[in-house]
Order: C-alpha cells, then sequence, then structure tokens
C-alpha cells in the first residue's frame, strides 16, 4: 500500500518538462480551430504548440468521436481537449483554461436577401446537423423558416453556395476560411443578425495540477493574431470543395 501512495507521489511530482500534454479533438473537425488527420493543423493547434514551447512539454494531438471524448478523458487516453459548443469544460470534471480565443457567430445570407430582424426571414436556412451555434436562431425558428441540415461547415457552405437555402448559420472565421479556401468572396453574404459571443477554451481535467497552473499562467497574458494565422494556415488534409453553382 505504501509502496503504491510512493509511487503515486512520485508521479504527481514529476516536473512540468517530463510531462505530455495529450490534446484531444472531434474527428469532425473546427476549420480552421482545428483539423488535419491528426489534428495537426489550425488556429488552436498553433496556439498549443506556443504553449508546449513556452513551457517546455511535448504536446500531441489525438482524434476522437465526440461521443467518445467523455470516455477517452475519464480513461486517461487524453488529458486535454478542444472546446467546442456540444463540450464546454464542465465544472466537476474540468478546469477551464483561457480564454484562447473569442468569436461571434453571423447568419450569412444571399444577395439582396438584407432582413432587419429575425422576423423578417423566410425561406430555407442551413444549419449543423447536430448543433446551431447560436439559441437565438434555435428559439426563433418557426414556420417561416425550412431548416436543411449540414453535417459540417463545408457540406453546409456548399448547400448554401448552390441555392439550396436562403440562410446560413455559420462562424465568422469559419466562414472566412472556407470561403478563402474556395475562391469565394464573403463580403458580398455577411449580415450581422446574431450577437452570440462565446469563448474557446482548452480543458484540463481537474488533476493535472502542474498544466493547469502552467496554462493558466501561458494564456494570462497570450494574444493570438487572427488576421496574420488565417492568411498562412495550411490547407485542410481533404479537398474542400465548395465552389459556386453557375
Amino acid at each position: 500500500m505504501r509502496i503504491g501512495l510512493l509511487i503515486i507521489a512520485v508521479f504527481w511530482c514529476l516536473p512540468l518538462s517530463a510531462q505530455r500534454l495529450q490534446v484531444m479533438g472531434s474527428t469532425d473537425g473546427f476549420l480552421p480551430f482545428y483539423y488535419g488527420d491528426n489534428l495537426n493543423k489550425g488556429i488552436l493547434v498553433e496556439v498549443i504548440n506556443d504553449f508546449a514551447e513556452e513551457v517546455g512539454i511535448a504536446a500531441e494531438f489525438q482524434p476522437m468521436a465526440r461521443k467518445r471524448q467523455a470516455w477517452a478523458l475519464k480513461k486517461g487516453h487524453a488529458n486535454a481537449v478542444f472546446a467546442n459548443p456540444l463540450w464546454m469544460p464542465l465544472p466537476d470534471r474540468m478546469h477551464a483554461v483561457g480564454p484562447v480565443l473569442t468569436w461571434r457567430d453571423r447568419v450569412y445570407a444571399q444577395p439582396g436577401l438584407e432582413p432587419d430582424s429575425f422576423d423578417d426571414l423566410q425561406g430555407n436556412i442551413c444549419l449543423r446537423r447536430w448543433f446551431v451555434y447560436s439559441d437565438q436562431i434555435e428559439k426563433r425558428l418557426g414556420t417561416n423558416l425550412v431548416r436543411h441540415d449540414g453535417y459540417n461547415a463545408q457540406q453546409m457552405l456548399r448547400m448554401f453556395l448552390h441555392k439550396r437555402c436562403d440562410y446560413l448559420v455559420l462562424n465568422e472565421l469559419e466562414f472566412r476560411f472556407l470561403a478563402m479556401l474556395g475562391e469565394v468572396q464573403p463580403d458580398r453574404f455577411s449580415t450581422e443578425l446574431i450577437d452570440a459571443e462565446w469563448q474557446v477554451y482548452l480543458g484540463i481535467l481537474k488533476n493535472e495540477a502542474a498544466l493547469i497552473e502552467a496554462a493558466e499562467d501561458f494564456f494570462a497574458t497570450y494574444t493570438v493574431d487572427v488576421e496574420v494565422m488565417l492568411r498562412n494556415l495550411p490547407p485542410p488534409d481533404r479537398r474542400v470543395s465548395i465552389k459556386p453553382g453557375d
């Protein structure tokens, strides 16, 4: 018993340089925040790499299906997770470190459709199949709007550009990054009907005391130049097809 406790104490007191930060992310991908076959590209990946270099630890990225993330954290297959709207750190299991980035939601409309409020929206709207970014949109969807579900942002944008829907609910940076890859002019479509701001966190398990302390110190002063980073991000591993229709 005493030997077991001694072993635990030794591992608990290991210096930060001896630890490895295993960051888990959804296999769905969240362009441009993190993506790639091994989650090795994107804004958050660059941020975590900066953090790892600053504090002198190795960072390893591990794709995982969203529905298995809680299980993987509990079993110790990863000690951190990129948070997304369905996975904000839970107080009883995780410690929220951040914010890393903050952004706002947007509704993008076809050219010529510029309503002043949600009440004026009529026609079809493209949303993610498994979540929407804004509770405001979810609450206001009614008889005036027909919902079309997409599995990911790329499919939603493609549906929108092919005029299968009149409106698209998409994160601003996500839209701009996909538009840049597809040579789409984003300024033609932007409207600002949604004003729902939320933050992206790196979640670290509570028992990772050294990682938590290091991350809090790092992110207290860390800033992200998104405009520069967005232009320098590498393309996705898989082909992105979002060309507008004729």
